[in-house]
């Protein structure tokens, strides 16, 4: 597939210059979920290439920022649809602007929770989703009633970078809403979604968390109920949380 955006070839001749061909492996394609080729490049080294990137790219426009976001999402491997989410991260305000409605067609090119999550949490749902709240809340709502699954992931993660960062009680409600819109799904995609969510919940909506849990103990998913548990008696989720939790 020819790459059109020469700001996408760019990154990419980084990408491939730190790590080579990209290839497949049975292994990563089943834990990641899905079956995109990828580089053979270390977490921290794609983010390096991408925070320098940025740096020296603060004059692209908001326009311009989606239009390489869009490529790379559309691309081939998995690390350049990963590197979008990436970007975001370090991308400057302006440059975040751009229409949030860009993420309905994003994620129909992105599979797994890898690449879901990538593009779903971070620095700029932390900011943006608050910051573009009218536009935000009708998205995730429209997204927890989606026949892709991908999208309905997004509905939940997408809440967790911002309700982890600060209370907000109105995207509270619309999360807790796609969660029991959600709640009765059994995919692993779904539940471990639902479990997330809640977590990066406590820091802020503690009470609410807790009345949430004690009336939807018979229908959420075992998994959100025991690991959302630990963190409200733990504050974490460790190992050793988990054994404490236990034991008591």
């Amino acid at each position: 597939m020819a790459i059109l955006h020469a700001h996408h070839a760019e990154l990419l001749a980084a990408i491939q210059k730190n790590s080579g061909k990209a290839s497949q492996h049975t292994f990563l394609d089943g834990y990641l979920g899905n079956s995109h080729p990828r580089y053979a490049i270390r977490a921290p080294v794609l983010r390096s290439i991408a925070r320098e990137w940025m740096k020296q790219h603060r004059d692209l426009s908001a326009k311009a920022f989606a239009q390489l976001l869009t490529s790379l999402i559309e691309g081939e491997s998995s690390t350049e649809k990963c590197m979008a989410g990436i970007l975001l991260d370090y991308a400057a305000d302006d440059q975040r602007t751009f229409d949030p409605a860009l993420f309905d067609s994003w994620l129909d090119h992105l599979i797994g929770w890898a690449e879901v999550d990538t593009l779903c949490t971070g620095d700029y749902t932390a900011h943006e989703i608050t910051a573009q709240w009218k536009t935000w809340k009708p998205l995730l709502k429209k997204f927890a009633k989606s026949k892709n699954i991908q999208k309905r992931r997004a509905s939940l993660v997408l809440g967790c970078s911002p309700l982890r960062k600060e209370a907000n009680p109105e995207m509270a409600a619309v999360i807790f809403d796609n969660i029991d819109l959600l709640k009765s799904e059994k995919e692993i995609l779904i539940t471990k979604a639902i479990s997330w969510v809640l977590r990066s919940m406590v820091k802020h909506h503690k009470p609410l968390v807790e009345t949430y849990i004690r009336a939807n103990m018979d229908t959420l998913p075992k998994i959100a109920i025991r690991e959302t548990q630990v963190v409200l008696k733990t504050g974490k989720k460790t190992k050793t949380a988990n054994a404490r939790s236990t034991r008591q």
